[in-house]
């Protein structure tokens, strides 16, 4: 998502990131990928509940799949930090509470196309109020 902040910025809008792990591995994750943009954390996990974060019992094969693509991209997990299982998404929510984007992750490894969040994102910025 790094390379889409200036557009989001352009929109009006700012990309945050909400992790589950500690505040102290908050404070490592921005630190270790020079995160520019605000981050927090909810160790109890109840926001993840609230948008409906889907948390599996067991490990998806796709999971494994989309680990080997990743590791030939030259990407690397070090460690886990917070709830392993805590599946995720992406979210354009708008000042006045709409969510013109909602993405929740299926299973580990499954994210949106970055461009599909921003062009809502546009979309909804550019919509006459």
């Amino acid at each position: 998502m790094r390379d889409f902040v200036p557009r989001i910025h352009a929109a009006g809008a700012e990309l945050i990131i909400l992790g589950n792990g500690s505040p102290e591995q908050a404070r490592w994750f921005v630190d270790d990928y020079a995160v520019q943009t605000p981050v927090f954390t909810d160790p109890a996990l109840v926001s993840h509940r609230i948008v409906g974060a889907r948390r599996p019992l067991f490990l998806d094969p796709r999971t494994l799949a989309r680990g080997a693509v990743a590791m030939r991209k030259g990407f690397r997990q070090t460690k886990t930090m917070g709830s392993a299982m805590q599946l995720g998404g992406v979210f354009v929510i708008t000042s006045d509470g709409l969510m013109p984007y909602r993405y929740l992750s299926r299973f580990a490894g499954d994210h949106p196309d970055p461009e599909d969040a921003v062009r809502a994102l546009e979309a909804a910025a550019a919509a006459p109020a």
